[in-house]
């Protein structure tokens, strides 16, 4: 490479959101907190997609009143991320991909799909609470205690209500990006 170059490709930033194992595990631990929250009989699509995400993003559901606020800050979630900013395209392209990260979690046997009353629900099998009582990252400590928070706030509202509820903490959030400082940063 001639001197004074950039490669682009050195710079490019890796995400393990992009990854179908992290997505699956997330939801795995997702399906254990639900269980733990005494919702033992499965739940649907819709209402999963929803709790995965505000678990990841918890700040867009949790103002700074909330005394889950701090939990969460301590567990490491930040409340001024950038991606915060396009929430709705990226639940979307969430949403988009979670038939993938479940197929992977029935293909192992962590999962299990029953259909009551027309209606498809996931739960977690014994084997799913085995292997997601061995995750102990720091990431799975903090996504565990933010989904008991989302759930605990979320799981009385009608599907009615979440779909309402969740339009509105979709929107964007505007951020104000001090774009010297980013050049800054970036050429550091």
């Amino acid at each position: 490479m001639e001197r004074g170059t950039i490669d682009w490709k050195s710079r490019i930033i890796f995400s393990p959101e992009d990854v179908t194992l992290f997505n699956s595990s997330r939801l795995l631990l997702l399906f254990k907190a639900l269980t733990e929250l005494g919702i033992k009989h499965g739940i649907g699509l819709e209402r999963l997609c929803y709790y995965d995400f505000f678990a990841a993003n918890p700040f867009l559901i949790v103002n700074r009143e909330d005394p889950s606020w701090l939990e969460l800050e301590i567990e490491g979630f930040e409340s001024n991320k950038l991606e915060y900013v396009s929430t709705a395209q990226r639940y979307r392209t969430k949403r988009e991909s979670i038939k993938q990260y479940l197929s992977l979690l029935l293909s192992k046997g962590l999962i299990k799909v029953k259909n009551q009353g027309g209606r498809i629900l996931y739960e977690i099998t014994s084997s799913g609470i085995e292997i997601s009582n061995n995750m102990d990252s720091l990431y799975a400590m903090a996504y565990r205690k933010s989904a008991e928070i989302v759930v605990k706030k979320l799981k009385d509202f009608s599907d009615k209500k979440l779909w309402e509820n969740a339009s509105k903490w979709l929107e964007a959030k505007s951020f104000q990006v001090d774009l010297y400082d980013l050049v800054e940063d970036v050429n550091e």
